[in-house]
């Protein structure tokens, strides 16, 4: 693993989120698998797999959940864009794939296209997930006031949504305020996400 760059926001960017941060390629996540191979997840990382959708659509997003990682991190975002392409089609009404065909978008650096997802996923179901979701693409986007706005209206959607607070941090690093972005990742921990607060501390960024 390459050293933790002096570069502390962005490196933090990293950590958060779990993926390789828009235009910076910094190899943080130090737990990732090395494999490629679909992973079972466990309880830190919820599914979003919903009742009411199609049979077939329910299984290629069970499929497409594979490719995360408790902490977050889609370990194969093409692979889980494949399968998430052929859940919309077979339920296009349904929010869950294009909330995390976002993600694995946005990881794959197609930042519209994900930002486009997340936003038909906020129509379809406007979730704090959703805008908290939409939220961090508009960061990745270099569009910070963007951003604020959507976690803030996450948080008034449901304050007890952990990713809220999560993707909020990455914004408030980037912009130096430091304590903001610690408050928020213990935020997230308090409401069982502890993974990023917890790696903030070992890193000594937060304490």
């Amino acid at each position: 693993m390459k050293p933790l760059l002096r570069i502390a926001p962005i490196a933090l960017c990293s950590l958060l989120f779990g993926c390789s941060w828009h235009s910076f390629e910094i190899p943080f996540f130090e737990d990732a698998p090395s494999s490629s191979a679909p992973k079972k997840q466990d309880d830190a990382f919820e599914s979003v797999v919903k009742g009411g959708v199609s049979p077939e659509a329910r299984k290629l997003l069970e499929e497409a959940e594979k490719y995360w990682t408790a902490s977050g991190e889609c370990i194969d975002p093409a692979k889980a864009v494949a399968l998430l392409d052929s859940a919309i089609k077979a339920d296009p009404l349904d929010h869950s794939p294009y909330l995390l065909r976002s993600r694995a978008l946005a990881d794959l650096g197609y930042l519209d296209d994900a930002f486009d997802d997340a936003t038909k996923a906020i129509r379809l179901s406007p979730s704090a997930e959703a805008y908290a979701t939409r939220g961090l693409i508009c960061l990745k986007q270099n569009h910070p006031k963007g951003a604020q706005r959507d976690f803030e209206y996450a948080v008034t959607l449901d304050p007890k949504e952990p990713l809220v607070y999560i993707y909020r941090a990455g914004g408030a690093f980037l912009e130096g305020r430091k304590g903001e972005a610690c408050d928020d990742l213990k935020q997230a921990c308090a409401l069982g996400r502890c993974l990023p607060w917890e790696k903030a501390k070992k890193e000594k960024v937060c304490r």
